[in-house]
């Protein structure tokens, strides 16, 4: 899991995102993001029931999601604040998979 202090919890921040926010999709996911303000990035994860109706999977999939996030934390050069959104599909994808759609966005994020 993320630390707090990496995840945005701010709705407004969240409706900006969706708003003003860059896009980037491949496909796994849809990221949204803003340069921050803060010192650290932050993150939100979004898996919606048509991606896994079931509770169960969908907190599997965020955890995972997480995980990969943290895992390359370090490697991201400037703070951004991101929302990352699951495509359908993507229950039925190995954590190798989700680790590699994640690494995508932060090669992407670096080199902008």
């Amino acid at each position: 899991m993320l630390n707090k202090k990496n995840r945005i919890s701010n709705r407004r921040l969240i409706q900006k995102l969706f708003d003003k926010g860059g896009l980037y999709k491949n496909a796994y996911f849809i990221f949204k993001f803003l340069p921050s303000t803060e010192d650290t990035s932050q993150f939100a994860i979004v898996v919606s029931k048509k991606v896994a109706p079931k509770a169960i999977h969908r907190n599997r999939l965020k955890r995972q999601i997480s995980e990969s996030i943290q895992e390359k934390l370090d490697q991201i050069k400037t703070n951004i604040v991101v929302l990352v959104i699951a495509k359908q599909g993507l229950a039925e994808i190995e954590y190798q998979d989700i680790n590699k759609g994640i690494a995508d966005f932060i090669n992407k994020a670096n080199h902008e």
